[in-house]
């Protein structure tokens, strides 16, 4: 097979793992605190980071910049949480189609935090992918909601997760990232650990105990991703998870986009495919 028809097939993959676990994210938060639900992603995948670390040995997670690595996993903690929380107060399609600013958000920090130069072209896209989330959010609106905020927050705390993540690649391993992460989401899981925990029956428990699966899966197939393919052919379909979101939400729970969602998270896709595209040509 084509090396990017590979790469697109395995980020495809990737993203309808990732949609999965959003759907079982929003059956779990009907049912259960949402602190539960992080609990048992958090759970099982620490799991799967601790066969990771038997995999790859002990030293695959001695580090030299732990401090970066607190910086990112607590970022990544955020982004989570809030997502997840997102999740139930939202639609699937509104709290997918806000969260998917987080490039937009890194390309635009990256000017003070990594002195990276930006130049009209990526202004231009990222004040473009602005305009959408405002469209989808209607800040100043009677429709504007404050739980509309929680994408945002999230986007806010998965750009640190880009920015901090690039410091990280060319000294530590992957095991070690994903470490260090499962296990702060799940001490933290444990500070907030809800009292009114609820035992979930065995379908329930399946589902919970899945999340850590999918969510590697999903992780796995976009590195694979990457290594068989140019970062500019398959970062365009990272946005197929909102399609697979929007599909599962109305199949599922009879959710059905507006037009204010629509519109707003062409504008947030056509940002992050340019930026994305402008930042590997700069890179070239």
């Amino acid at each position: 097979m084509n090396k990017n028809l590979l790469g697109i097939l395995l980020m495809t993959l990737g993203m309808l793992s990732l949609s999965v676990n959003d759907i079982i994210y929003k059956n779990l938060t009907m049912n259960f605190p949402v602190w539960e639900a992080v609990f048992f992603r958090a759970f099982s995948g620490s799991i799967i980071s601790l066969y990771l670390v038997y995999y790859s040995g002990i030293s695959s997670i001695k580090t030299k910049k732990p401090v970066r690595h607190f910086v990112r996993a607590f970022s990544a903690v955020g982004c989570v949480v809030l997502y997840i929380f997102g999740i139930k107060y939202l639609l699937l399609s509104e709290n997918i189609a806000i969260a998917h600013s987080a490039p937009i958000i890194a390309a635009l920090l990256a000017v003070p935090i990594l002195g990276e130069k930006i130049g009209i072209h990526r202004i231009f896209a990222i004040i473009i992918g602005f305009i959408g989330v405002l469209v989808i959010v209607k800040p100043g609106t009677d429709l504007f909601q404050l739980k509309s905020l929680l994408p945002i927050g999230s986007a806010l705390f998965m750009a640190s997760v880009y920015l901090t993540t690039r410091s990280l690649m060319n000294t530590e391993s992957s095991t070690s990232i994903v470490f260090y992460y499962s296990f702060t989401l799940l001490f933290t899981s444990l500070i907030f650990f809800p009292s009114d925990f609820v035992i979930p029956d065995t379908f329930n428990l399946v589902l919970a105990l899945s999340l850590g699966i999918m969510g590697s899966m999903g992780h796995y197939f976009m590195s694979q991703a990457a290594r068989h393919a140019d970062v500019a052919v398959t970062s365009p379909f990272e946005y197929s998870s909102f399609i697979f979101v929007g599909i599962m939400g109305y199949l599922f729970f009879y959710e059905i986009p507006s037009k204010s969602v629509l519109i707003g998270a062409i504008l947030i896709i056509i940002s992050g495919i340019y930026v994305a595209y402008r930042e590997r040509k700069i890179n070239n």
